[in-house]
């Protein structure tokens, strides 16, 4: 720096300067990220609360695939609705593959190490019920939102064969909050004279 002039010294420091406060800002945001990603080494443990919100159901095993929203309410509930779609009945290259709408509901444990069950009576489209699908799962990713470990990522597998007899094995990953509830009808404040 001794051989540079004074309006390029003035700038050289400035730009150290400023990667100096990047290299600051970079990594408090990888220690934020650090403590708020859950892993299983640490002292903590799941609940029903650890599964709440919105999560995205996905299955893609031996030539089926099924996907669609689930609904956990952080109290042993949880909703689905599910969308499968099977393999041809004669397959050759542009065949028509059919589909499939199931609603589920049902309810779910979680242990305290994050395994669990959740046992889901699904409902075809045309109203026929299915006897209930019991699901193994472990929470594989969580984050941790105040004194609650949120599931972020889970695996699971079906204890029964799928619409084809396949092995259903899906990822439920959460995408959001759940939605609040607002009342049907809405019946404004009456004045009292």
């Amino acid at each position: 720096m001794q051989n540079l002039s004074p309006q390029k010294r003035t700038a050289v420091k400035a730009l150290t300067g400023s990667l100096f406060v990047l290299g600051l800002c970079a990594t408090q945001v990888a220690r934020a990220e650090e403590e708020s990603t859950f892993s299983h080494d640490e002292e903590s443990t799941f609940s029903l609360e650890s599964l709440r919100g919105n999560y995205a159901y996905v299955n893609n095993t031996a030539g089926v695939a099924s996907f669609g929203p689930m609904l956990f309410d952080g109290r042993g509930g949880v909703t689905l609705r599910d969308k499968v779609n099977l393999p041809c009945s004669t397959p050759n290259v542009g065949c028509s593959r059919s589909l499939s709408d199931l609603t589920g509901v049902g309810t779910y444990t979680v242990n305290s190490d994050g395994t669990g069950v959740a046992t889901i009576t699904f409902t075809e489209s045309n109203g026929t019920p299915r006897p209930p699908d019991v699901f193994d799962f472990m929470i594989s990713e969580a984050t941790r939102k105040e004194d609650t470990l949120l599931a972020t990522q889970v695996f699971s597998a079906d204890r029964s064969g799928g619409l084809a007899g396949q092995l259903v094995a899906p990822t439920w990953t959460r995408i959001s909050e759940p939605a609040p509830r607002w009342p049907i009808h809405y019946l404004p404040p009456t004045k009292t004279p």
